[in-house]
């Protein structure tokens, strides 16, 4: 992994861990004051690994294989993952019978 992506990495953790921090901080604050108030900022949502692996299936509109699945979400999305980790969790939507269907050992594609 080239030293920008890491230190892009580390940046992104560091952020989310301070944004939650600062939530926190703001929920103590009003529940003291007796006023709980909306989050004043939205918080950006990250997407789970699965949400992205699916996007990534309806761009390429074919089946791929799980390595070059670990390759495109570094690539487009800066996250790093576990090959198995992945994979067991598009296994386990495709016996849910939802979003994506194993056709081969190691290659998904988006259940249309």
């Amino acid at each position: 992994m080239e030293k920008q992506a890491i230190r892009q990495v580390i940046l992104e953790t560091v952020e989310d861990m301070l944004e939650a921090q600062l939530k926190s901080v703001r929920r103590l604050r009003d529940r003291e004051e007796g006023t709980e108030t909306p989050t004043r900022r939205k918080v950006r949502k990250r997407q789970s690994l699965v949400d992205l692996s699916v996007g990534i299936l309806i761009q390429e509109q074919r089946p791929v294989h799980i390595d070059e699945l670990v390759e495109l979400l570094k690539e487009r999305h800066n996250r790093l993952t576990e090959r198995d980790s992945l994979s067991s969790a598009l296994a386990k939507k495709d016996h849910q019978g939802i979003l994506v269907r194993r056709v081969a050992p190691g290659m998904f594609t988006f259940r249309s």
